[in-house]
């Protein structure tokens, strides 16, 4: 399968519109150094002028995108359109990993431990908002509703000053803002890789969360590679992400981010349809930890979307 596929014009899309931008083109130099190194005849490109001439020119496109028109079903439209193969999930899950509001409302639907919360809009008066959050006990977690890398997110008490504060600033990068229960607890993040649980990080922030900077600012966040949790705990979480992919229907590659409280109960926060991919982000480090290369996992997603495109054809 390989050695075919390298008759091929790989295609990395990275960059986008998103706020994750600078993220994104550091996903995509990664893997295209990698695709390279392995022998891959390779471009890089964005979503530019260029970008309808440079599709014509590929076979399969390794997506690195992360963030809005590039995570969240869209562009995977297109190509399924086209009928070019690409990495990662297909339009639906991305869709809905994307939009936090329905993907918990999916996991407590099918029984899933989630944060309790309300999605507000940017037309809500602050008091309406105060009323809505009666029966929620604080502090509170607020983040956009469809966007990545911690941006626009905060911890508020709850007071009207902070929240409005918070709810101002998270509004910046989406018209729907997800207010949770803040759940105190360890921050485990789960990769699952082509249908299979392939283990778990914890990260422990400098910050009061994994925020943007401390997720890209070295030295901020310490990493404990398959980190010490007792076999309920670690079946906990392993269950819970496996579960909550499962109801996604994600394929490839992706990221199950989890709290998991003092009382063993683990939390889902949130899918990530294509997580980073350089040499020091999470999944790699995970893979790395099973005796999987930076080069061997970027080969296996690869593969995976010729696979995933040969059985969409053989079910038409």
């Amino acid at each position: 399968m390989l050695k075919k596929i390298k008759n091929l014009t790989i295609g990395v899309l990275a960059g986008g519109r998103s706020v994750e931008r600078e993220i994104s083109l550091k996903t995509g130099n990664a893997v295209l150094n990698s695709l390279k190194t392995n022998g891959y005849n390779v471009l890089i490109f964005d979503i530019d002028e260029n970008f309808t001439e440079n599709l014509k020119k590929i076979d399969v496109c390794f997506i690195a995108l992360h963030g809005t028109e590039g995570e969240d079903g869209k562009i995977q439209g297109m190509f399924d359109i086209l009928g070019i193969p690409y990495t990662g999930s297909g339009v639906l899950a991305s869709a809905i990993a994307m939009d936090k509001t329905k993907s918990k409302a999916l996991f407590d639907f099918y029984g899933l431990k989630t944060p309790s919360g309300i999605t507000v809009n940017n037309k809500e008066d602050i008091q309406s908002v105060k009323k809505r959050l009666e029966l929620i006990e604080g502090p509170y977690f607020i983040k956009p509703n469809a966007s990545g890398s911690s941006v626009g997110c905060s911890i508020t008490d709850g007071s009207s000053k902070e929240m409005e504060d918070a709810l101002n600033n998270a509004f910046k990068f989406d018209d729907e803002v997800l207010i949770e229960k803040y759940i105190k607890g360890r921050e485990i993040l789960f990769a699952w890789a082509f249908g299979k649980p392939l283990g778990c990080i914890e990260v422990k922030p400098h910050d009061s969360f994994y925020s943007y900077e401390a997720k890209y600012t070295k030295g901020k966040t310490e990493y404990l590679i398959n980190p010490e949790l007792t076999e309920k705990e670690y079946e906990e979480c392993e269950s819970a992400a496996v579960r909550a992919n499962e109801i996604l229907g994600c394929e490839g590659v992706s990221r199950t981010d989890i709290i998991l409280n003092r009382d063993g109960i683990a939390y889902i926060l949130e899918v990530n349809t294509l997580p980073g991919l350089t040499e020091l982000s999470l999944v790699p480090m995970i893979a790395k930890s099973k005796g999987i290369s930076f080069n061997g996992l970027v080969e296996s997603i690869l593969e995976d979307a010729i696979i995933k495109q040969k059985k969409y054809k053989k079910s038409k």
